[in-house]
């Protein structure tokens, strides 16, 4: 008799600590997923196709340009918030640097790179597009690096801030492959820290 009252709230019980189990484990997974490829815009005005595959932290996979672009611009990508809440304000980040990597036995492309500097807007209560301002532009002529790390320094200084989004950007390269590069093949793009 104690068998059939048991044996259920038992089953139940179990059933219970393995889906609590199976939700935290995801959400941690997310949250990591998220810390390091937030959900932000990217576009390739190229049409090539398979852009996100330059923020995946993988060294195997690439994005390429294979068709000229409809635009001003290749592709963008918006990576990172100038800031981070630090549970009182939102603390300014140090940046250090944007890393290109080539593909596996390539070199890096020859390019010109718009740093922008998007206004992050709150969506819910504003129906426009973002601004962008220009902090610097590189061109880069050279065909030769393997890798190459443009430093931030161009950046203005950001101060902290306690109203969300004021003051507050999303930092955005905008890039634009030469056509007369040899190479048109980039594996990974990264800002330092």
């Amino acid at each position: 008799m104690h068998f059939r009252i048991w044996f259920p709230i038992a089953i139940w019980t179990l059933a219970v600590l393995v889906a609590n189990l199976y939700l935290f484990t995801r959400t941690e997974e997310s949250i990591s997923e998220y810390k390091l490829n937030p959900p932000f815009r990217i576009e390739d005005a190229t049409g090539s196709g398979g852009l996100s595959r330059l923020l995946d932290r993988n060294l195997d996979s690439f994005w390429e340009k294979k068709k000229q672009s409809v635009s001003g611009f290749d592709f963008f990508l918006e990576m990172k918030l100038s800031h981070f809440w630090n549970g009182k304000e939102f603390s300014p980040r140090e940046f250090k640097s944007i890393s290109l990597i080539p593909c596996k036995g390539q070199t890096v492309p020859k390019f010109r790179m718009r740093f922008l500097l998007r206004e992050s807007i709150n969506v819910d209560k504003e129906l426009r597009l973002p601004e962008d301002l220009l902090a610097f532009e590189v061109v880069s002529q050279l065909e030769t690096k393997t890798e190459l790390k443009i430093p931030l320094t161009n950046l203005p200084k950001f101060l902290s801030e306690k109203n969300y989004p004021t003051g507050i950007y999303i930092l955005t390269p905008e890039f634009t492959i030469q056509e007369d590069s040899k190479s048109k093949c980039i594996s990974e793009i990264q800002i330092n820290e």
